[in-house]
């Protein structure tokens, strides 16, 4: 019996300790993982977690009335960052500042998720005023991310602090499309006379980038001097130059500029702005065509605007006449103006004086001795002009304020779309008479905009 007895409690003695082993083995496990699931969260890189940082705002008084200045600071090991923005009384200017604010910062905490690089951001605050009342906000967004290369972004907010308006480009140049096409051309020389970022642009980015479309120079910001144009990294220009910054005198745009942001002059002979003399309610449009001529395209561009009765300027370059000179008389016979792109297509900015001056000379010569015709205007390639290269012709330099981007879509059918939405009275239309698809698109075009009532005149007769 005793035996029995021993046996029953070693039995009871053996299951106890069992259970506490097991008790004391699950309670570590569950230890271990509530403290990993701590840490995991309180990680800097947790996405659920990266509003757990720990931040310090301060919110000022500034010298600029109704606007305080808020600075939020962390100093957290991983993802440090310093932000400056305003603040005023009006909540929908407050609200697009936080949005902004906010993508900023969500976009910097998460983008290395897991990274331990060395990062920082850093946005600070520019304030700039126009005598109007008008207030431009410029925020500079710098990121590093413990790379070599910095990451900087610049983006301006308007505000008039009395009525709590946002100010547009559009309100600046008085909702006029005209004074829209002469900023375009302004701008555009602007970024090729620069000499931080000359070497660096890209031309055919740049043409894209200043077409006179609103939304091209929404990103700006005002003074009682300049209009001042921000453009993002590698949109323009190689990333080594950063974000190109164009700003424009006010003297130079005073005649496109709304009243209420004209520089005060005092009225002269010489300021007197008159209507245009030529202004008799025809409307009129200036065909233009780039990179010819080409044995087939331009012979049926040709034949499209004969169709049309319609007459146009070609841009031809030097090489491409001295390759097709029958196709070169061809266009002069059927009583087209004709107009000088350079020999070869190179970005004259980049190329010294003499290099440019021979890439002109050398294709006035050839077009006038092939077709008898002088040559009467000069067009860049890409539109990139300075005054250097101006310097070395007396020829007139033609842009554009219409880029059909043949060149880019290939397609007929996007050629319509892209002249019907842009084209105005007093239009000049780029085109090029080497692509297959601008030929055969040629004649939906010039059958729209004879529909429309415009009447097709060399650039010479536009100006």
């Amino acid at each position: 019996m005793k035996k029995t007895h021993r046996n029953r409690r070693s039995f009871w003695i053996d299951v106890t300790f069992s259970i506490v082993i097991i008790a004391l083995t699950v309670s570590a496990i569950s230890l271990i993982s509530l403290t990993s699931k701590k840490e995991t969260a309180s990680h800097p890189y947790n996405k659920q977690a990266t509003t757990q940082v720990p931040v310090v705002v301060d919110t000022t008084d500034s010298n600029y009335p109704a606007i305080k200045i808020s600075t939020e600071t962390s100093n957290d090991l991983y993802t440090p960052f310093s932000i400056q923005y305003p603040k005023s009384l009006h909540s929908s200017f407050n609200k697009a500042i936080a949005s902004y604010i906010k993508d900023a910062k969500q976009g910097y905490l998460t983008k290395h998720n897991g990274s331990k690089l060395n990062r920082k951001m850093n946005i600070s605050l520019d304030i700039l005023t126009h005598r109007s009342g008008n207030y431009s906000f410029v925020l500079t967004d710098s990121r590093s991310t413990g790379k070599p290369n910095e990451q900087t972004r610049i983006q301006s907010f308007h505000l008039n602090p009395d009525t709590g308006g946002s100010l547009t480009i559009s309100d600046v140049l008085g909702h006029n499309s005209k004074h829209l096409e002469i900023l375009s051309t302004l701008v555009r020389e602007a970024i090729y006379n620069d000499p931080v970022i000359a070497d660096y642009l890209f031309p055919e980015e740049v043409h894209i980038q200043t077409e006179p479309i609103w939304a091209n120079f929404d990103n700006f910001a005002i003074t009682d001097e300049s209009l001042i144009f921000y453009f993002d990294e590698y949109e323009l220009a190689a990333g080594k130059v950063g974000p190109p910054v164009i700003a424009i005198p006010l003297s130079e745009l005073n005649n496109i500029l709304s009243e209420e942001f004209q520089l005060v002059i005092e009225d002269t002979d010489e300021n007197t702005i008159t209507k245009d003399e030529h202004d008799n309610g025809i409307k009129k449009v200036a065909l233009t065509f780039d990179d010819g001529p080409h044995p087939k395209v331009t012979m049926q561009i040709l034949e499209t605007l004969n169709k049309y009765d319609a007459v146009a300027t070609f841009f031809m370059l030097g090489s491409m006449v001295e390759k097709n000179p029958d196709i070169a008389k061809k266009v002069q016979e059927a009583g087209h103006e004709l107009g000088n792109h350079t020999w070869s297509h190179l970005d004259l900015t980049k190329l010294g004086a003499e290099k440019v001056h021979n890439e002109i000379d050398k294709t006035s010569a050839i077009i006038e001795n092939i077709t008898g015709q002088k040559v009467t205007e000069f067009r860049p390639p890409y539109g990139a002009v300075n005054e250097a290269v101006r310097s070395q012709t007396n020829l007139p330099v033609i842009l554009w304020n219409v880029d059909s981007l043949d060149w880019k879509d290939r397609d007929p059918n996007q050629l319509l779309a892209k002249i019907k939405s842009a084209t105005k009275d007093g239009s000049t239309i780029l085109m090029h008479d080497i692509h297959q698809s601008t030929a055969d698109g040629l004649d939906a075009v010039l059958a729209y905009l004879q529909s429309e009532g415009y009447t097709f005149v060399k650039v010479s007769d536009l100006k």
